[in-house]
């Protein structure tokens, strides 16, 4: 049986869920706050957050936010003893935190102080971390900044790519959290000061960071199509259109053959065995699963039996 804490949970994310999963196997929040709902598609029409729909689903108490004047208010009639944030994309004002008792626990997904920010999983994928991991701080008035409650590492295989590693950490985190969450209300965790000096930071993402360039490398290209996926997307532009490249495959050279290997120039299309290829600056590819702008995903066998004057003119 859960068991129910007076405390409020701050998420908006796959991220947040997949915490809360893991939470719940224990405790229960009092409130879950998360975003308004949003206009999607083509008739604009309101989607409910995901983690509202979750929490509806699990009977959770839950509430839209609007403005911090106004959850300001619901604080007062609640009185929450602490909250605990993950995954909710906005920063909470020094006032909010105040009003908390015991403060406010943020489970970041790395091992702070590296990756501060917005995009902490998909930078240790860009940069080729060893590892990367969970942390539990207690929140002050800068982003990132607090003191250590608990911290556990997570070891990367260099294939990860973002959902993996999201659903990974998230329930990493949860985990941890129900560890420690008692013992934190107890008084029995030491908090640990952030070395600041050593601290790095993301940015936000935006959907320029996607493209691929033609004369980058293999590495380069693994990490960004790991990273980037599905949000911003990564793609190049074909015939003006954007096309998009969800997987791709390193070929052995020795398995090409020669004419492929001496007449295709970087940046050129090749296609050997009905699998459509590309070469970089380093290394052949094969496109496994793409999009081209207005049509459905594909395999690139698909795309190249269906799209092939697109790419070869001849």
């Amino acid at each position: 049986m859960t068991k129910s804490l007076p405390l409020i949970f701050f998420g908006s994310s796959e991220f947040s869920i997949y915490v809360l999963k893991e939470f719940l196997k224990k405790y229960k929040p009092i409130l879950v706050l998360t975003l308004k709902a949003k206009p999607k598609g083509r008739g604009l029409k309101l989607e409910p957050n995901i983690v509202y729909s979750f929490c509806l689903k699990e009977k959770l108490n839950v509430l839209e936010f609007e403005n911090w004047e106004k959850f300001k208010k619901e604080l007062e009639l609640i009185k929450p003893l602490m909250g605990v944030i993950a995954g909710f994309s906005k920063i909470i004002p020094q006032e909010i935190i105040q009003i908390f008792p015991k403060g406010i626990l943020n489970v970041h997904p790395s091992l702070l102080p590296k990756y501060r920010g917005p995009n902490p999983l998909r930078e240790v994928i860009l940069k080729g971390e060893k590892e990367t991991g969970i942390t539990i701080i207690l929140i002050d008035e800068l982003v990132d900044h607090g003191p250590i409650l608990a911290q556990k590492v997570y070891p990367l295989k260099g294939d990860e790519n973002y959902r993996k590693l999201e659903e990974e950490l998230g329930r990493l985190g949860g985990k941890l959290l129900k560890e420690i969450i008692e013992d934190y209300l107890e008084e029995k965790i030491e908090l640990k000061e952030q070395e600041h000096s050593l601290a790095t930071y993301t940015r936000k993402i935006e959907k320029e960071d996607g493209i691929l360039n033609l004369e980058d490398d293999y590495l380069t290209w693994d990490r960004k199509i790991r990273a980037l996926n599905p949000w911003p997307g990564t793609f190049i532009y074909l015939n003006g259109k954007i096309f998009k490249i969800f997987e791709i495959e390193k070929v052995n050279e020795k398995n090409l053959p020669k004419e492929i290997i001496n007449k295709t120039k970087i940046g050129e299309f090749f296609t050997f065995k009905n699998e459509l290829g590309l070469r970089l600056k380093d290394a052949f590819i094969y496109l496994k699963e793409v999009q081209l702008e207005g049509r459905k995903k594909m395999s690139g066998k698909e795309f190249l039996n269906g799209f092939r004057k697109l790419i070869f003119k001849s």
